[in-house]
């Protein structure tokens, strides 16, 4: 690897010593001479918070590291396999950190990657290359369901599910129906989302921590469903059940990049009260929800359960609240407001009935995010 003159130049001009960038990162200074001397490079965990202490995006943080980008490149680098998968885990963290567009720029490349070591691989290196594909593909579906496109999504979580099937990779698999499930809803598919996820949840036993956590997330996808078709009964069940997966589970994880743990089962019980149109019950459930106990550079979460919490003020006419939630959804996840119609949504309906007053931080949002030109 060459020298990385950049990344040094970003750390002092940020007024960092190696030294005290380290202690920031919980790394040592050697960890860090090694980043900058690029004889090594940061570790998946640590990238979001090395982006954040420097300032810059994580694209940003991939050119001052000058890691490569096109599919040749990383085809040719030593151990492709295992390259793409650091590159793909890259990116859904990227995902989780509500950095849309730059997966969305970055991801196309990804994919031809992945879809070449799939053909050009044998043996464990192609077991590897079919993990990775899977994992690429349900990052695809996530994406697309993302920016409402149901059809792309379908046929990502269908590519995700063939590749782990393939690899016999069960949590792999579950990974893809979870996927699957979240397209069919987004294609309004809702009985037949339902009866996916049921059945996908009957199939998933055990106690360790990958299998309670897809146990938990099936759980999750199948109580927002029971509560978009207003059944209050299921949904509280499944959501006790998830409940009870997350206590077994024990923590706040982000296994599969699912942040699934018990925050996680509250921020759902508060996102399946939108579903179910009950803005004064997800503001019951919101009220004890602590989002920056999730792991970290989990921003997208973050944002969401703000724009859901958006959504109740607006509902009850507390347009104030509504408006203090919404600026901190461009603070923690500004592009989720370009994303997703939802937030604009709110902005214009508020719009319509501005008091400057009592709303001064609404006019500016407005045309930050071109609802107001």
């Amino acid at each position: 690897m060459a020298k990385r003159g950049k990344l040094q130049e970003r750390r002092t001009k940020r007024g960092f010593t190696q030294e005290g960038l380290a202690a920031l990162l919980h790394v040592s200074p050697r960890t860090i001479r090694g980043w900058e001397a690029g004889t090594s490079a940061p570790y998946p965990e640590y990238r979001q918070p090395l982006a954040d202490a420097l300032d810059v995006t994580l694209d940003q943080l991939e050119q001052l590291l000058g890691e490569p980008r096109t599919s040749a490149a990383v085809r040719s680098a030593p151990g492709a396999p295992r390259y793409a998968a650091a590159l793909v885990d890259r990116l859904h963290r990227d995902y989780q950190a509500a950095c849309y567009d730059e997966v969305r720029r970055a991801l196309p490349a990804v994919l031809e990657t992945v879809a070449a070591l799939v053909d050009d691989s044998t043996g464990d290196d192609q077991y590897r290359a079919l993990n990775v594909q899977c994992q690429a593909s349900v990052l695809a579906a996530k994406l697309a369901t993302k920016i409402g496109d149901g059809i792309a999504a379908y046929e990502a979580a269908e590519q995700a599910r063939t590749a782990s099937e393939t690899a016999d990779d069960v949590f792999g698999q579950a990974s893809a129906a979870y996927q699957l499930t979240c397209a069919l809803l987004r294609l309004n598919a809702f009985d037949e989302a339902e009866r996916h996820a049921v059945a996908t949840l009957a199939t998933l036993h055990g106690s360790d921590p990958h299998s309670l956590t897809w146990q938990g997330m099936m759980a999750l996808i199948a109580a927002v469903i029971a509560a978009q078709r207003y059944d209050h009964s299921e949904t509280r069940q499944r959501l006790d059940h998830a409940e009870q997966l997350a206590a077994a589970l024990g923590h706040d994880g982000n296994i599969g990049f699912t942040a699934f743990g018990p925050t996680n089962v509250q921020i759902h019980r508060v996102s399946t009260a939108a579903s179910a149109d009950d803005p004064r019950l997800l503001l019951a459930q919101a009220d004890p929800v602590d989002v920056t106990t999730l792991p970290t550079g989990l921003h997208g979460r973050q944002g969401r359960f703000h724009l859901d919490n958006a959504w109740a003020h607006t509902q009850l006419g507390d347009d104030p609240l509504a408006v203090i939630h919404l600026l901190e959804v461009e603070r923690v996840a500004p592009q989720l407001l370009a994303t997703e119609q939802t937030g604009r949504t709110l902005v214009g309906e508020l719009m319509t009935r501005e008091q400057r007053s009592k709303t001064p931080g609404l006019r500016g949002l407005a045309k930050r995010i071109g609802v107001l030109t």
